[in-house]
């Protein structure tokens, strides 16, 4: 096993919501050189290269991964903290265990912006979605406040390619 062990060393509440926790963790070895292959398998990881971390968005949680730490914000509790930690752990055993087979990405991978995910919207303004524009749902899309489903028009036969490049944007952003 090349990461043997995570280990909690900080615990308090989330300074962005009150509802939850913020932790951090340390590894028992540095990973640094696992972190371009784990932003090759994970397709929504956001690669920084000068200060080596990999962010993960999870729902609402926010993972971030250095060489030697983990710092995570907005888990729900505790409980969820430890399992949170075993799947960092198992993410960087599984991707060393196939590093062979995969292509290392050293690349920060682009945010899109709302004017980028906006172009790819029908543009309707039909307010189906709940919004009162498309610009408006654009923003909430990438906010992480709406979800592609409820744009109707965007799953029509006709718009297939623009629902196909609206769906890349967000999974760059950790959504589904």
């Amino acid at each position: 096993m090349y990461l043997e062990e995570v280990k909690m060393t900080f615990i308090q509440p989330c300074t962005a919501d009150a509802e939850r926790i913020r932790f951090k963790a340390k590894f028992s070895i540095d990973i640094s050189e696992i972190l371009p292959y784990i932003n090759s398998v994970v397709k929504d990881a956001i690669y920084n290269k000068k200060i080596q971390s990999l962010t993960i968005r999870k729902e609402f949680r926010i993972i971030t991964i250095y060489g030697n730490d983990l710092a995570v914000s907005k888990a729900v509790n505790e409980s969820e903290a430890y399992e949170i930690m075993d799947l960092v752990k198992d993410l960087v055993n599984n991707t060393y265990e196939r590093k062979d087979e995969i292509e290392p990405l050293y690349e920060m991978r682009e945010k899109p912006d709302i004017l980028e995910v906006y172009k790819y919207l029908p543009k309707l303004n039909c307010k189906k979605c709940g919004e009162a524009t498309c610009l408006a749902f654009s923003s909430k899309l990438l906010s992480g406040m709406q979800n592609i489903k409820k744009c109707g028009p965007i799953h029509e036969e006709d718009n297939k390619e623009k629902l196909y490049e609206v769906e890349n944007m967000l999974q760059i952003m950790g959504y589904e």
